[in-house]
């Protein structure tokens, strides 16, 4: 689903130290490597967040590297020139009373710490420090990717990880692993510290990143603050951002089941190809909305699916990015019901462009509970800032910046657009997952068998 995180105007990018307008609740500046900086003052409180977001995950991997981002992730919280090892490194964590973690998805990976405001300047020290020199041994990568491996068996014991790999197979080809950030086992247990170090030169540039600082934080002072830490830093000389080129086209309609002992109930879902919101901007907002409408309790979406019992949930989802886009409708229900639920949500889209199904006072409600959305996350900053970061990765500042505008513009009709557009009458691969014996109740038969020994030879 989208992040609901939104701002009212647009920022603008200076050069060096100088900040953008003060009018808007975060500025922007450069920093002299190149990277940029965001500050989200906010003094309730003296905490401070400082988020270190690149453009990198999946989608700067090749079919050799995949999943090495997410280990690279973890090193990051090991030893580097300043702090030689993991002891040291958790030493100056509790000196400074740090709360640290880090994500990494297919377009983004972020780094984020917290501690009391006091400590910024040696908090900025102290990801400089991360970042710029890491050491990357062979014993600490060791011991960190036996982590990592445990992480990705965590996620191979959920029923549902084979048909989800199925299904991104399926609809990527050959680049799917451009949307796969957890990666490949087999590729993980062979990390080395070379492949790692050629990321970190590839993508972990500041060119590639933007440091956002939220909290109780004089905006005056952090550009000062930044250089001093962050200047010997550097993008290497000559360096462009990774493209690894277009995905293949959206596959013919391909319909997967999939059984699993430990599966509960039955789970559907049904997959189209959707809008880049850099790209398709227009398209990414009139989805949006259309996703909220039929989150709508008064809607007719939510009355005949879940008021009734046809369900136990069921929605509509779409996940903001720049490289793919996917639009997902769901549904989890009973075994009873589930020919019945598949068949009306194969009929959905038809509905949805049809005028009188959403109404302008649901339309309404929508773009309040936006806006409603937004003062709430603003007053949370360690939170606000993590939401930032995801949207100078994924949009860009510009799209971030007049998200509600633009939403305050989509009307009805924009929404049934978008939805002959994407939806009705065109490709979908849709995945059913459920126990057998739920299977012979429903008489739905699994018939994945093929398609898992050609493509999961590797999982």
């Amino acid at each position: 689903m989208k992040v609901f995180g939104l701002l009212l105007a647009t920022g603008l990018l200076l050069a060096q130290t100088a900040w953008s307008s003060t009018t808007k609740p975060y500025r922007s500046a450069t920093a002299v490597n190149g990277m940029e900086i965001l500050a989200v003052p906010m003094s309730k409180v003296p905490l401070v967040t400082i988020v270190l977001v690149v453009k990198a995950g999946a989608m700067t991997e090749t079919p050799t590297t995949n999943g090495l981002t997410h280990v690279w992730e973890h090193m990051f919280f090991k030893g580097n020139q300043r702090l030689p090892n993991q002891e040291a490194f958790s030493k100056r964590v509790r000196q400074l009373g740090i709360t640290f973690n880090g994500d990494t998805s297919a377009e983004m990976v972020r780094y984020y710490f917290t501690l009391p405001s006091k400590n910024l300047d040696e908090g900025l020290q102290f990801m400089a420090d991360a970042i710029s020199t890491p050491l990357l041994e062979t014993n600490e990568m060791e011991r960190e990717r036996k982590v990592v491996l445990d992480e990705y068996d965590r996620n191979a014991s959920q029923p549902g990880f084979d048909l989800f790999n199925l299904e991104r197979m399926t609809i990527y080809g050959n680049q799917e692993h451009l949307r796969n950030p957890l990666g490949r086992r087999s590729i993980i247990e062979k990390t080395t510290r070379e492949q790692l170090l050629q990321i970190k030169k590839d993508v972990f540039v500041p060119g590639n990143s933007a440091l956002i600082v939220a909290g109780d934080v004089d905006p005056a002072k952090l550009p000062e603050m930044v250089n001093k830490h962050f200047a010997g830093w550097t993008t290497p000389a000559g360096w462009k951002p990774l493209n690894r080129g277009d995905f293949p086209a959206f596959p013919a309609t391909t319909e997967i089941v999939r059984t699993h002992p430990l599966a509960q109930n039955v789970n559907q879902q049904i997959t189209w190809k959707g809008p880049r919101a850099k790209i398709d901007k227009a398209d990414s907002w009139a989805v949006d909305i259309l996703i909220q409408l039929l989150d709508h309790r008064s809607g007719k979406f939510f009355k005949k699916y879940i008021d009734s019992g046809l369900a136990l949930n069921a929605g509509f989802s779409y996940h903001t990015q720049s490289q793919a886009g996917e639009l997902v409708m769901y549904a989890m229900t009973t075994p009873e019901n589930a020919l019945k639920t598949r068949a009306e949500l194969l009929k959905e889209p038809k509905e949805w462009a049809k005028p009188g199904y959403f109404t302008q006072s649901q339309l309404d409600d929508v773009r309040r509970k936006l806006k409603i959305g937004y003062k709430m996350e603003l007053n949370k900053p360690s939170a606000y800032a993590k939401t930032l970061a995801f949207w100078w990765a994924v949009t860009g500042m510009d799209y971030y910046d007049n998200y509600l505008r633009s939403m305050d513009k989509v009307t009805l009709k924009d929404v049934q657009s978008f939805v002959k557009k994407y939806l009705i009458d065109k490709p979908y691969v849709s995945a059913t997952l459920l126990s057998p014996q739920d299977s012979e109740k429903a008489n739905i038969k699994d018939n994945s068998a093929p398609l898992a020994e050609k493509l999961l030879k590797n999982y």
